[in-house]
């Protein structure tokens, strides 16, 4: 537990103490970039606008799910996750083949239809690189944060104030507004908190998207301050790290603030489950609406870096005589580089997802078994922590804490692997949290009281009924790992390339065929992961049922 919040800890305390007396130097350099107010002014348009976009749809999504005979079976069920079976680095490049001005696959499309009615379209009618565009692929990535909060929330929640104002003769859209959303504004307010963090943080679209439409955002800037400058500018990268470690509090502080001053309904001891509201004639659309979402977020994406993968060259005009495989090939035998690279990527999201989770379930044990009061609420706090500041953050304290004298660790496979077990330990921790209490308290008291050690317990007791639970924490972590491209871009070195890094230099080299099969072989893999994982916790890894006596 000591060495979680020391690595936790200790790496930001470092980078800020790094500063100094240079603090102020560093400040007057930063005011001082070229573009800063219209860079600045960029995040916050994208952040605003597509946080809004993303807290509507969430919310709508959730509302479809969980209140309406909208929903979908296990279609719904995926929902949420649906974009982790496409990494939002190789989501941004998929929407790029797709809707590019003059390759894109469906404005070839839409031109070539339009040319069968006699409309001459040379250009467009889509260019995802635009705010258009931007604003658009940012949404897809922050609708799941608003949705899972939201439809978890209406799950809990008794439905009773519901049907009463519906049987009052409120309509659906006025029992929606009026009732629905204001009894869970806690959990809108912390899926769009964790939105716009998110949001602060995702280097992957705006350095694909935003760079060919020159829109620079704050996350782009502090990563080309520590990747495309020599001598690089670590100091000015650092004061603008803490701008959005800064942004992120502000943030909170004002869902704090707009909480405490709001009534909203609590969940009661009931376990009751309303009527799904009929929508009739609104039935099919809101169903059109869900697979669309996953339409757009995931199988579109995919099949437009499958199709690129199988060209020799990329083309809006499909030759399907020409397809091959050359491109696998060369990514996983031919090119050291991205075989390397891709061994890597899952070998650190293999080891940094088991050490995670392992640490998650050790701490959520020892903190419920051994600590009280404000002491528990400390180390629980302290495990969520990363989870509250940005990527670019963490990635720069790791840089400059471990770095450097007399760690050296710069560019090796141990400071990706650290940074990555601090960065995704939030979401390690919350799966162990819910795991553990589904476990309860009576086998582990009668482990203890036969004589058996707390190590012990835990391994044989406690641990093996948690290990469901754990399978999606584990398979979560595992995705964002492996897809990691914020981190990975200013951690990885030349010598340990990994997936997120060697994405980006295919890119920048427009080598489309190799970056497509690549981005798909990961994809695959994200996929089999996460299905795998969501069938085992679904229908296998049981715990045993606790009997009376």
């Amino acid at each position: 537990m000591t060495a979680v919040v020391a690595l936790v800890l200790g790496p930001p305390m470092v980078m800020v103490a790094g500063l100094g007396s240079g603090v102020g130097q560093a400040v007057s350099a930063a005011v001082a970039l070229p573009g800063l107010g219209t860079m600045l002014l960029n995040t916050v348009i994208a952040l605003v606008i597509s946080t809004g976009c993303a807290v509507v749809l969430g919310c709508l999504f959730a509302w479809l799910d969980e209140r309406t005979d909208a929903h979908l079976g296990w279609v719904s069920r995926i929902l949420p996750v649906v974009p982790l079976l496409v990494p939002p680095i190789a989501g941004a490049i998929g929407w790029a083949l797709l809707a590019s001005p003059n390759a894109g696959f469906l404005n070839g499309a839409i031109r070539a239809a339009a040319g069968l009615v006699g409309i001459e379209i040379t250009s467009g009618p889509l260019d995802v690189f635009s705010w258009p565009g931007l604003v658009f692929v940012y949404t897809l990535y922050l609708v799941p944060h608003v949705y899972l909060t939201v439809a978890a929330a209406l799950r809990n929640l008794d439905p009773a104030m519901e049907e009463a104002a519906r049987v009052g003769g409120a309509g659906p859209a006025r029992v929606l507004r009026t009732v629905t959303l204001p009894s869970v504004r806690p959990a809108i307010l912390g899926g769009a908190l964790l939105a716009g963090v998110f949001g602060l943080a995702l280097y992957s679209v705006p350095v694909i998207l935003g760079t060919q439409a020159r829109i620079e955002v704050l996350a782009v800037t502090v990563v080309r301050l520590l990747t495309a400058e020599f001598p690089p500018r670590t100091d000015v990268a650092i004061v603008l790290g803490l701008v959005l470690f800064l942004a992120v509090t502000a943030l909170y502080l004002a869902q704090v603030a707009v909480l405490r001053r709001s009534r909203f309904a609590t969940i009661s001891g009931r376990a009751a489950r309303g009527t799904r509201l009929r929508l009739g004639r609104w039935r099919a659309p809101s169903r059109a609406l869900l697979l669309g979402y996953l339409l757009v977020t995931a199988v579109l994406p995919f099949l437009g870096l499958l199709v690129v993968s199988l060209q020799p060259f990329w083309s809006a005009n499909i030759r399907f005589s020409a397809l091959q495989l050359d491109a696998f090939s060369e990514v996983l035998v031919g090119r050291r580089l991205t075989r390397d690279a891709l061994v890597n990527s899952v070998l650190l999201g293999l080891v940094a997802a088991t050490a995670a989770v392992l640490g998650a379930a050790v701490i959520a044990y020892a903190a419920r078994t051994y600590l009280r009061g404000t002491l528990r609420t400390l180390v629980n706090g302290i495990t969520k922590l990363p989870g509250t500041m940005s990527h670019i953050v963490v990635a720069l304290a790791f840089v400059a804490a471990l770095a450097g004298p007399p760690f050296g660790l710069a560019g090796t496979v141990m400071l990706l692997f650290l940074a990555y077990v601090v960065l995704y330990l939030p979401q390690a921790s919350v799966s162990a949290e819910s795991a553990l209490a589904q476990v309860g308290d009576p086998l582990a008291e009668a482990s203890r009281v036969c004589g058996a050690p707390p190590g012990r317990t835990f391994r044989r007791v406690v641990l093996p009924l948690m290990t469901p639970g754990l399978a999606a924490g584990w398979a979560l972590v595992f995705v964002l790992v492996s897809g990691d491209i914020t981190a990975s871009v200013m951690l990885a070195g030349t010598t340990n390339p990994v997936v997120g890094s060697v994405t980006l230099d295919l890119w920048t080299n427009g080598t489309y065929p190799q970056l497509a099969a690549l981005s798909v072989v990961v994809t695959a893999v994200s996929a089999a992961v996460v299905l795998v994982s969501m069938r085992l916790t679904r229908g296998g890894g049981r715990a045993p049922s606790r009997r009376r006596g």
